[in-house]
């Protein structure tokens, strides 16, 4: 589609001179999603899939290897090791049923004499790159308390009931916290359980905003230092303890304030947990496909863009992650 102007200050056009390009425009998206996204991030979610994607609905593969190494023990010298164990890669499916879409339409007169400066197009984008993550963190979320019943959400199509719904071998814990016990002792405890199964070193916890505050008068975390831990930095990540990094999430934990409509309250589901404590390949998300695209509106004087990305969310390993609730009143 031919852009605007040359001298027009901010226009519906990138890579090309006057020219839209989809791909730009979608990586630019998917790109704000990543950003923006937190329970779903790939800093705590694992990404790997096989398969191949062509329409809502089809089925796709996760790889993770199970444990066959055994300790053949003491062999002597003109003794027999046995047999050899193998690598074992085994396959878990995925069913990619949920996404997210958008529809907009810009005034061309008004993309046309916008202050030089001010690119609505990237602003716009930019806005469904924290809607589309919000959302794919509503699907993880919704993953992870149908795991704390111990059911697949992904087994069902979406709204599906927990009846239609297959039972996971295992569930995720949820921990309930005592009046007299600190964030500190919960993390200890979740971690010595997340020990006791072996489970991988490379792990994440995500608080609420409250428990945030509680760490920051807690010298536990205040001397993290001494216990690995790093200092506070801003984007999200507040820091380590224990090796282990931590991010805030308004997701987690809080209670919509009526005066405050523009703070957005947590997800539902996740409103009666303040903590999570997990090993990265406990959740795997897939977004194996998304796509742009741009037409001029029959009758209209607009310039309007379409976008849809598929996604979905599915526990791999439940017993590897942990819930922690907040704190009961004594």
């Amino acid at each position: 589609m031919a852009g605007f102007s040359k001298d027009a200050g901010a226009r519906l056009t990138a890579g090309v001179e006057g020219v839209f390009t989809p791909e730009i425009w979608t990586s630019q998206l998917l790109q704000d999603l990543e950003q923006h996204s937190i329970l779903s991030s790939p800093l705590i979610t694992n990404r790997t899939y096989e398969g191949e994607f062509r329409k809502g609905g089809d089925t796709i593969r996760v790889p993770h290897f199970i444990d066959t190494v055994e300790d053949k023990g003491v062999v002597k010298a003109y003794g027999e090791i046995g047999e050899a164990d193998h690598a074992e890669l085994d396959y878990i499916r995925m069913t990619v049923q949920k996404g997210s879409s958008f529809h907009l339409e810009i005034d061309s007169l008004d993309q046309l004499f916008t202050q030089a400066g001010i690119d609505k197009m990237t602003s716009l984008v930019r806005q469904r790159g924290r809607r589309a993550a919000r959302s794919l963190d509503m699907v993880v979320a919704d993953t992870i308390t149908h795991a704390m019943n111990g059911k697949d959400a992904n087994s069902a199509p979406a709204g599906a009931l927990p009846a239609a719904m297959v039972d996971l071998p295992s569930k995720v814990e949820k921990l309930e916290r005592k009046p007299t016990d600190s964030a500190y002792d919960m993390i200890l405890e979740a971690i010595m359980q997340l020990d006791y199964i072996e489970a991988p070193e490379d792990r994440y916890l995500v608080i609420s905003p409250g428990v945030r505050k509680e760490f920051l008068k807690d010298p536990m975390f205040i001397n993290a230092s001494f216990y690995g831990g790093q200092p506070v930095i801003p984007t999200g990540h507040i820091g380590q303890i224990l090796n282990i990094p931590i991010y805030v999430s308004n997701q987690l934990g809080t209670v919509k304030t009526p005066n405050k409509p523009m703070v957005e309250p947590a997800i539902d589901n996740l409103r009666n947990i303040d903590m999570l404590l997990g090993a990265t390949n406990a959740v795997s998300v897939v977004i194996p496909h998304a796509e742009m695209a741009t037409y001029k509106p029959e009758k209209k004087f607009t310039d309007a863009i379409k976008s849809r990305i598929h996604y979905d969310a599915k526990i791999v390993r439940p017993e590897q992650l942990i819930a922690i609730g907040p704190k009961n009143p004594s």
